[in-house]
């Protein structure tokens, strides 16, 4: 079990950060102090990040912390100092919602509450119509060339002034792309080329997985240019017919983009009576711990699937690690769970329990969170002993077994209670060493950093201070930098009864550089970071 910490508060920073009248949006730059360490002076560009800027509206709260409206914000590092500045999307979400003063469109963990005055008629036609899918645009930031864009999980995203944050035009990605949902978490290569799986619903009569390219546009490109330029890499069948797999991120190597086909499935009916039986879109998501784990692997270049059928046992996956290559074998690292508890760890009701309350909940063995390392032979045999192992790389315990046309996976744990991760940019898709996550044992991802140390598979630094919140970490390389921890991971904290901070270690040693704000930030998802000249 683990060791309780010992922060005080009653309320996790995702609420107490989100209080009604709690100003969060600043249009004007504001400028941070160095109140620890010094600031690198190779640093130069934007931290962009994104996430619930606001849960409460004037008659109803959201009922999921994922529900807020996007607020994204940039961190801009300029020769005088670092500046602050947030901006609401003015998505038709946020419109319609804050002129009702309730959710009126459904966001992924809150329902469409029909007001209790009205008639019968006017209930049975908002019961009636099918529920669209919100331009709450808040899990993260994508970029393609000189365009940032509001990004979720649905084909609906808002270009995003990268200067101001102003909101730009709406765009639905299902005119350039085929996509109903999609991963929140595309992978950019070396070239610049941005990489999803999206999901396609009723395709040709099932669900299908599409594997999706945008080439890096030239700069006089429009967003719209530059999106017209999407190619459908490879169109993959679902499993299973009318529940497709959810997914929120994937892998990537040099060759190979690695899908996992995991059994917590997006059940489609329920999806089409989802405003009729006053039902959220995660009340939608459906776990079958009787069907197995499928691994699908995509040749980037061509298309093609690798042949061999990969199975393992039953999991949950919402993080990607990393993946890379290493003689003739598929090496893919991610932060998995056994039990569907993520989504339920970021629910109002629990965020705003007593800590001991929380752990009471959350504290069980069956709740923890594990990084797995899955080892895939590219090469397997036609014929060969269903006893035989066809891991044949000596650095790993991972096993796999041939049993009739399937390669049955065996994984190894790497380490227990991180999630949130990442890596260091320039070793994406390649044999890397060290991953940064923000804790996440028991409660939300924010309690530490660490520094993991995947050959000896243990923590070797640590960043952690009484009521301090990090949000998901981000390495920022130094330009130049030749080893892999040759940078820094820059966080975004949460400070009970001080200001909020921008927390910068040195990747290596983790020297640690703080920037604070006379602002109000929030916890926050995803982002990423822009160099400039």
């Amino acid at each position: 079990m683990t060791t309780k910490n010992s922060t005080s508060f009653a309320k996790l920073p995702h609420i107490a950060g989100l209080e009604k009248d709690l100003t969060v949006e600043y249009f004007e730059p504001v400028q941070g102090l160095v109140t620890k360490g010094e600031l690198p002076r190779w640093i130069k560009g934007s931290l962009y990040r994104n996430g619930p800027g606001m849960i409460h509206f004037a008659e109803q709260s959201v009922t999921h912390w994922f529900d807020g409206m996007a607020l994204p914000r940039r961190f801009e590092f300029r020769a005088d100092g670092v500046y602050y500045r947030s901006r609401f999307v003015l998505s038709q979400s946020y419109k319609k919602n804050m002129e009702a003063g309730r959710i009126v469109v459904p966001e992924f963990g809150t329902h469409v509450q029909t007001k209790q005055d009205a008639g019968f008629l006017t209930k049975a036609a908002a019961r009636m119509s099918f529920p669209e899918f919100t331009d709450n645009c808040l899990v993260n930031i994508m970029r393609v060339g000189q365009h940032i864009f509001g990004i979720s999980e649905t084909n609906l995203v808002r270009e995003i002034n990268p200067e101001t944050l102003e909101s730009m035009e709406k765009i639905d990605l299902a005119k350039y792309m085929p996509v109903n949902m999609m991963s929140s978490t595309p992978v950019i290569d070396g070239e610049g080329t941005v990489f999803n799986f999206t999901t396609s619903l009723f395709s040709m009569g099932r669900t299908k997985y599409n594997l999706i390219a945008i080439p890096k546009p030239s700069e006089n490109m429009t967003s719209q240019e530059a999106l017209k330029q999407t190619k459908c890499v490879r169109t993959i069948d679902s499993s299973w017919r009318l529940s497709p797999s959810y997914h929120h991120s994937f892998s990537m190597t040099t060759k190979y983009a690695v899908f996992i086909e995991q059994p917590l499935k997006m059940s489609i009916p329920k999806i089409g009576m989802a405003h009729w039986s006053n039902m959220s879109y995660s009340d939608c998501l459906e776990y079958h711990p009787e069907l197995k784990t499928n691994i699908i692997v995509v040749d980037k270049e061509f298309g093609t699937l690798v042949a061999n059928s990969y199975v393992t046992d039953p999991f949950i996956v919402y993080q990607n690690i990393n993946a890379y290559e290493e003689d003739d074998h598929l090496v893919v690292d991610l932060c998995s769970f056994d039990q569907p508890v993520f989504f339920q760890k970021y629910l109002m009701e629990n965020l705003q329990l007593d800590l001991d309350e929380y752990y009471e909940k959350f504290d069980k063995e069956e709740n923890r969170i594990e990084t797995r390392r899955f080892v895939l032979p590219l090469n397997v045999p036609k014929k060969c002993s269903p006893d035989e192992n066809l891991v044949k790389l000596s650095s790993t315990e991972c096993r796999a077994y041939k049993k009739k046309d399937q390669v049955t996976l065996i994984p190894e744990t790497v380490t227990f209670g991180t999630d949130y991760p990442c890596i260091n940019p320039k070793y994406v898709g390649k044999k890397y060493r060290y991953y940064y996550s923000s804790g996440g044992a028991v409660l939300p991802p924010g309690e530490k950093i660490v520094k993991i140390d995947l050959d000896t598979k243990k923590e070797i630094n640590t960043w952690q201070e009484k009521g301090c919140w990090a949000s998901r970490p981000k390495f920022v390389a130094r330009p130049g930098g030749s080893e892999e921890d040759d940078g820094v991971v820059m966080a975004p904290v949460w400070c009970e009864g001080d200001d909020p901070f921008l927390l910068i270690l040195d990747a290596k040693t983790f020297e640690e550089t703080r920037i604070s704000f006379k602002a109000n930030i929030p916890p926050d998802l995803q982002g990423l970071f822009v160099h400039s000249e």
